[in-house]
Parts: structure tokens; C-alpha cells; sequence
């Protein structure tokens, strides 16, 4: 019998045990606190990364205000409007999170993760404008909301892995495929240019000096897949709302990427087809999986079905 923890259903007596554990959960875990009205500071802090990102992103259409090539340009117009996608999908989030759904903060983690992701980039290499400081307090906000929200978690509030061995299996290699594909097309990348002794094409057309995407890719967020699929095919229960978050943030950053390359091709400027072509299929795959995990039952849901159906649960 595998012994699992799960959120007792609304109105269940909790035992004198179980009150006083709550309690000390209650006293050690600040974050959970309100500090505006029904919101917690993770809340505070993402909703003021929307509302910066938000500003950034509809200020960057205003003609004149970026400073940079005329090819940065383009891709970053493609990037502001995605960011606006994001930006909806994180206020969707928060009001999910508000009524106390552990869902709904995975969600706004995702989301977040994705205006990190992008932020890096408008921070460290964006030419300085009017709006830098609403690039570093995007980066900041939605750094520390991210940080904070995982704070927030307990064993009681991160439900078991399910009993389907399907999704659970198919989000696994989906999550460990994404880290081989991208691992692999980077460092071809990386080693191309370094055997060549020159930058890549874009790269030099930007007038960067390194891309952003392979040091957060490689550094942080491959490994991060890699840890996460591999808990999903061993069902460790860590590896659930790693999975989701992730999937969330994958769908957005697609969307993204996929916004930057039709402003990229309004400008007329050469495309990746095949890479193009990745971020579709894995937009719609982590769509799919994200939706299918945010749409499952709680434990408790199903023990309630089952009731009226007239069975036991099994144990």
C-alpha cells in the first residue's frame, strides 16, 4: 500500500494532531500571510509583474523608443506581444490562486517563468531606453514571486500523482525529449561557432556577443526538464507540479517565439523553419498535457464520486 498525503475536503474535522501540525505550518510559512487585503506577497509581487511587463510591452510598439538594430527591432515587437499573451495568462492565474487553488499558483509560477525567461534578455542586451527600469522590475518581481510562491507549497497542498500511468508517462518523456532536442541543438550550435572561430549569423546581425537562450537554457531550464521528467516516469510526487509549471511555461514561450518569428518575417528577415516548426509542435503538445493535468480531479473529488456511486475507494 503506497501511503499517500492529500487535502481533506472542505468541512472534514481535522484531528487534534492534524490542528496543531496546521497551526505550525501557519507559524513557520510567512509567505502565506496576507499583506494586501485577501493577497499574499507572492500575489503582490507577480501582479506587479504583470502590470510592469504589461507597460513595457504595449510602450515598446511606440515608435522610436527602441534604440537597437533594426533586426532586434523586429524580433522584440514579435516578443512584446507575446508578452501580452503571458501577461493574460498570469492575471487568468492569479485569479485562480486568489481562491486558494494550488493550481492556480502553479500557473502564475509557469507564466512568471516565462517573463523571467524573456526579461534576461531585455535587461542584459536591450539598448537602455525609457523603459530599462520596467525591464529590471519585471526580472525582479517576477523573480522574487517565483521564489516566494514556491515557499508557499506543503506536502498537504501538492496532490499525489495520479493512478493514470499514461499522462503521467507521456508528460515524463515529453519533459526529458524537450531537454535532448534543445541540449543538442545548442551545443551544435556552440560548437560550430567555437570550431569556426566566429559568431553565428544571428548572432552577428544583433551585435550580440552571446545568446542569452543558450546560458539559460543549458544552465537552468534543460536541467530543470530533464529533473522533472525523469521524477514523472519514477512517480516521484515532486515531479507533479514541477511538470505542470513547466508545461505552462513552455506554451507560453512558444507563443512568444512564435509571435517574435512573424514579426520577424513582416520585416523580411530569414527564418528557421525546422526550429519554427519544434516550437508548433511543442506548443500544441504542452497545451494538450498542461490542460489535461489542470483538468484531472482532486483525490478527494474522486472519493466523493465514488460515494455516490456507492463503492469503496480503494486503499
Amino acid at each position: 500500500m503506497v501511503q499517500t498525503t492529500q487535502l481533506l475536503p472542505a468541512g472534514f474535522p481535522l484531528s487534534n494532531g492534524q490542528q496543531v501540525a496546521q497551526r505550525g505550518r501557519e507559524e513557520v510559512n510567512p509567505m502565506k500571510r496576507t499583506i494586501v487585503g485577501p493577497f499574499s506577497l507572492p500575489e503582490v509581487l507577480a501582479g506587479a509583474a504583470a502590470l510592469a511587463a504589461a507597460i513595457a510591452s504595449v510602450a515598446g510598439f511606440i515608435p522610436g523608443l527602441y534604440r537597437d538594430r533594426a533586426v532586434v527591432i523586429a524580433q522584440t515587437h514579435g516578443y512584446d506581444a507575446g508578452n501580452l499573451v503571458v501577461v493574460a495568462v498570469l492575471m487568468l492565474g492569479l485569479a485562480w490562486s486568489i481562491r486558494s487553488s494550488a493550481r492556480g499558483r502553479l500557473v502564475v509560477i509557469g507564466a512568471l517563468g516565462c517573463l523571467v525567461y524573456s526579461y534576461v534578455t531585455y535587461a542584459f542586451l536591450i539598448v537602455l531606453n525609457p523603459v530599462t527600469l520596467l525591464y529590471i522590475a519585471v526580472l525582479g518581481l517576477a523573480g522574487w514571486s517565483v521564489i516566494t510562491g514556491l515557499l508557499q507549497f506543503d506536502e498537504e497542498e501538492i496532490e499525489p500523482i495520479q493512478r493514470g500511468r499514461f499522462l503521467t508517462r507521456a508528460t515524463g518523456i515529453f519533459m526529458l525529449l524537450l531537454a535532448v532536442v534543445f541540449a543538442s541543438n545548442w551545443l551544435r550550435q556552440i560548437g560550430a561557432a567555437v570550431a569556426g572561430g566566429h559568431l553565428p549569423a544571428d548572432l552577428a546581425a544583433n551585435g550580440w556577443p552571446m545568446n542569452p537562450v543558450w546560458v539559460l537554457d543549458l544552465g537552468f531550464v534543460l536541467p530543470l526538464f530533464a529533473i522533472g521528467g525523469i521524477g514523472m516516469l519514477r512517480r516521484r510526487s515532486y515531479a507533479v507540479p514541477v511538470a505542470m509549471a513547466v508545461l505552462v511555461f513552455m506554451a507560453l514561450l512558444s507563443i512568444t517565439v512564435l509571435s517574435m518569428a512573424v514579426a520577424m518575417a513582416l520585416a523580411g528577415q530569414t527564418l528557421d523553419l525546422a526550429l519554427l516548426a519544434i516550437f508548433g509542435i511543442v506548443l500544441v503538445v504542452s497545451t494538450m498535457l498542461a490542460g489535461a493535468w489542470l483538468r484531472l480531479p482532486r483525490p478527494a473529488d474522486r472519493r466523493q464520486t465514488i460515494g455516490r456511486l456507492g463503492t469503496s475507494a480503494p486503499a
